[in-house]
């Protein structure tokens, strides 16, 4: 019975086996498209355009901008904007067929009307002989360079080097104002090679073509690509028919809306390798390996069935205790994904304003006014401040869980305390609520305790509060009495619920997930307070909000 059995299985590995080894090798790069080639059907828009099957829009492709668009080695027109365009207008109902030609004629073709339409870098010097949609992403620039050359390259340093380039007339007049020997090229993976036996100091192209390129010659050991800060160009669609555009830019929301775009071009860059031939005898040798270890895996699996078995009842009886732990580690994991996303957006946030506005000061062909420039500045400024607050919080983060007593070195008092925090947050300066300080009894009275450190979980509450406050009122009440200072925010916001009162104090812990913050405030204001040898709670007979009370230890008192 077990003979039978096993003989039946391995009959079906081999017919399984077989079955994808004939699938393997009559793939084809063509079958990637081939799902696309049906014709759609045609809408009234079309027929509006004067587009019909008898005669399909004509789009213009560059057969230079691999992978985005080009030629393979079948003759069938490939790439990104292929794909892209395919999907864009069959949803539209418009008949088309691809025309491919070299890169030089395709602005010409466009403005003349050879090609009903085609995909553009966006350039004011055509804007008055064409029409352009939206963009549909934007290319950044690069300068690749050889390696033994330069360390890095030095692109503030130009005269008298040689540099290549696509025709671009922004980029001819940059590098005849640096000084440079410009050459315009109109085949780039000649140009890579040629940069390579030393022809070029450099060759200047966009991102994704210096990457692709690299990687088709097999040149990532001799080349070196490095960004440039130069303005990115928007990729769009032109046109001669206003109305093609106009209907075109409306699809292009609808499918920026439901992420087609980024689903096609999030990683416009990436290796594909639909072209690539694969040599039957790699498929033969994998074949025959997979082979035996399915062999191997069919007989040990009879072999050892009843041991597993055995293993099985135990896992069993340990089945409670593992599904609580995963539990518990998939928590984690998703508090942690869930910081690591929201750091990411509250740096990457201030940092594109900073990038941004940096370009347009250093940008010499742009004019300012001083008040321009004065709050460009300032923002630059806010933004920094911002980076370093969130970095400085990332880094108490790291003493969250020590134990360790901070050394009590400084000498001030429950009011200077508070003054600092209020200041560090801006909450006086709110605009959605009402700020109110409370002075107690002994807020002026002296005690050692390590000032930075108190008013930075101060801050962390009254951030919280100001964070999670749209009406209404914040209040800091502060005292010191009995040997502790007290520090009392209370909030008219959000409510906390009870059962959630010490698990917010856990680090990561974001109650309201789609809410600004990175669920670690709480948990380094508790810290530091408890190494003061004090505490921070949530008092949760307050309904009114969120009540938070601070203390920290002041034995050492004396009036001020």
């Amino acid at each position: 019975m077990r003979t039978n059995r096993f003989i039946i299985r391995l009959t079906s590995v081999i017919a399984v086996l077989s079955a994808i080894v004939l699938v393997s090798c009559r793939y084809d790069a063509s079958d990637f498209f081939q799902s696309f080639d049906d014709e759609p059907n045609v809408s009234p828009l079309a027929t509006e355009l004067g587009f019909s099957k008898d005669r399909p829009l004509v789009m213009g492709m560059n057969t230079s901008y691999a992978p985005l668009q080009y030629v393979n080695n079948q003759g069938v027109p490939s790439g990104y904007d292929v794909m892209f365009t395919k999907k864009l207008l069959k949803r539209m109902g418009i008949p088309f067929t691809f025309s491919p030609n070299h890169w030089d004629k395709m602005s010409p073709g466009i403005i003349g009307g050879k090609y009903d339409m085609g995909m553009l870098v966006y350039s004011p010097y055509r804007k008055d002989t064409t029409n352009y949609s939206e963009a549909v992403f934007r290319m950044y620039y690069q300068v690749v360079y050889r390696k033994q050359d330069f360390s890095e390259f030095d692109f503030r340093h130009l005269k008298g080097k040689h540099m290549a380039y696509m025709k671009s007339r922004p980029i001819g007049m940059m590098l005849k104002d640096e000084g440079a020997i410009g050459h315009p090229i109109t085949d780039l993976s000649e140009a890579f090679v040629e940069l390579a036996d030393g022809k070029y100091d450099g060759v200047i192209c966009y991102r994704f073509q210096a990457k692709y390129n690299i990687g088709l010659l097999r040149m990532s050991r001799q080349l070196q690509a490095d960004d440039l800060s130069l303005e990115p160009r928007e990729y769009c669609y032109a046109s001669h028919d206003k109305r093609l555009i106009d209907a075109i830019n409306a699809e292009l929301k609808k499918m920026e809306a439901e992420g087609i775009i980024d689903e096609i071009y999030g990683q416009e860059v990436a290796e594909r390798f639909g072209d690539i031939k694969i040599p039957m005898w790699v498929w033969w040798l994998l074949t025959c390996l997979v082979f035996m270890f399915m062999v191997v895996y069919v007989v040990n699996r009879n072999r050892y069935s009843h041991h597993l078995q055995r293993a099985n009842v135990q896992l069993q009886q340990k089945n409670k205790a593992l599904q609580l732990a995963t539990a518990r580690a998939e928590e984690s994991t998703r508090m942690k994904s869930n910081f690591i996303k929201q750091i990411s957006h509250e740096i990457r946030t201030p940092l594109n304003i900073v990038c941004g506005f940096t370009q347009v000061l250093t940008t010499t062909d742009v004019e300012l006014d001083k008040a321009q420039r004065r709050e460009m500045s300032l923002q630059i400024i806010e933004n920094t401040e911002r980076i370093t607050g969130l970095v400085n919080k990332m880094l108490a983060l790291a003493d969250v869980n020590s134990s360790a007593i901070l050394e009590r070195e400084d000498h001030t008092s429950a009011a200077m305390i508070a003054q600092e925090a209020i200041k560090a947050t801006g909450i006086d300066k709110a605009s959605q609520f009402v700020f109110r300080l409370i002075k107690q009894t002994g807020t002026e009275l002296f005690f050692d305790t390590h000032q930075r450190s108190a008013v930075q979980a101060l801050e962390q509450l009254l951030d919280n509060a100001k964070k999670f406050t749209q009406q209404g009122q914040v209040t800091l009440t502060i005292s010191n009495h009995d040997g502790q200072a007290c520090f009392v925010v209370e909030d008219s916001g959000i409510s906390i619920p009870v059962y959630q009162a010490e698990r917010i104090f856990d680090e990561f812990v974001q109650l309201d997930e789609y809410s600004d913050g990175t669920g670690i405030g709480l948990a380094i204001a508790r810290s530091l307070a408890r190494r003061l040898g004090g505490d921070i709670v949530l008092d949760t007979t307050y309904t009114g909000g969120a009540r938070f009370v601070m203390t920290l230890q002041s034995e050492k008192e004396e009036t001020a």
